[in-house]
């Protein structure tokens, strides 16, 4: 997960200002090739603008303040400031768990994936209905690899909010990871079922039907994705890959080419477009494709 999409989650996940001061105590690609298919499909990181709220009714000096202000250092990338304001707020309130789930994000994104893990333990055991901490813990277990622990954490946090959409997509991965595609598709079709608009959902799936080689539907999603919005060349090549390899090479042409409209440096869809050309019987173009994809660097 890259560091926006962490953001977001921590931000939509931030103690509403009336509980600070209201209970400060007690709550808180598949590329391929001449002869196989190899590598798995693009994924994308949609992510969405954090949330915001009024700050200015909270003491500064206050536990609360510290981590509202640590958040500040969060979002701009400082993560040793954030660590210490999160800190400090421990230092002054010792049972205050939204602290230790911040301190627990601040350490994941600065790779320190054990002490982060230590930091959300803390606030589940100080507030066991901290949804926010079993997912910040879910996903630093996700990233270790360890997605047992992972998938339950996120199971956690769905047993606590019901419609959680993002508890929802990082327990989908995890599955998706592990190698349980019925049950990945499942949790994506539940964020779809919450949320008819939701384009990640539908990409999020297709790439698993892709994989399931259940091509039909994976186009069918890859289409709902893009018609949805926002547009993305991994979309259009994932779903150019999907007709190509269910043998539809016209379509996974149109496909690769738009996707090089979007990303005119896209060594793997010139590649595959050569591919494509090549079975249509269309070799000039199939050379100039491989040409262009040498040319930026293809081994």
């Amino acid at each position: 997960m890259n560091t926006k999409s962490v953001l977001r989650v921590i931000l939509s996940i931030a103690i509403i200002l009336t509980g600070f001061t209201g209970c400060v105590s007690s709550t808180p690609q598949p590329v391929v090739s001449g002869n196989t298919t190899q590598v798995p499909p693009v994924d994308e990181n949609a992510t969405q603008s954090p949330v915001t709220s009024d700050n200015s009714t909270v003491d500064p000096d206050s536990a609360a303040g510290k981590v509202i202000k640590g958040d500040g250092y969060l979002q701009s990338s400082q993560w040793d400031k954030a660590v210490k304001e999160y800190k400090d707020a421990i230092a002054l309130e010792p049972g205050f768990a939204p602290a230790y789930s911040r301190l627990g994000f601040a350490y994941y994104l600065q790779g320190q994936q054990d002490q982060a893990i230590e930091e959300f333990t803390k606030a589940v055991d100080i507030n066991p209905r901290d949804t926010g901490s079993f997912l910040g813990r879910g996903l630093v277990y996700n990233d270790k690899g360890d997605y047992g622990n992972a998938i339950q954490d996120f199971s956690r946090a769905l047993q606590l909010d019901a419609k959680n959409v993002d508890a929802y997509s990082y327990r989908g991965k995890a599955y998706y990871q592990s190698g349980d595609l019925a049950k990945a598709i499942a949790d994506f079709t539940q964020i779809i079922n919450i949320d008819d608009k939701n384009s990640k959902a539908y990409y999020d799936r297709a790439l698993a039907y892709s994989i399931k080689k259940d091509y039909d539907k994976a186009i069918s999603d890859y289409s709902r994705a893009i018609e949805i919005g926002p547009q993305y060349a991994t979309v259009y090549y994932n779903r150019g890959l999907t007709y190509h390899l269910k043998g539809d090479y016209r379509n996974a042409v149109a496909d690769y080419t738009k996707a090089i409209e979007m990303n005119e440096r896209y060594v793997t869809a010139y590649n595959n477009r050569g591919l494509a050309y090549q079975s249509l019987g269309e070799y000039e173009k199939a050379q100039n494709d491989f040409n262009k994809a040498k040319e930026l660097g293809a081994r």
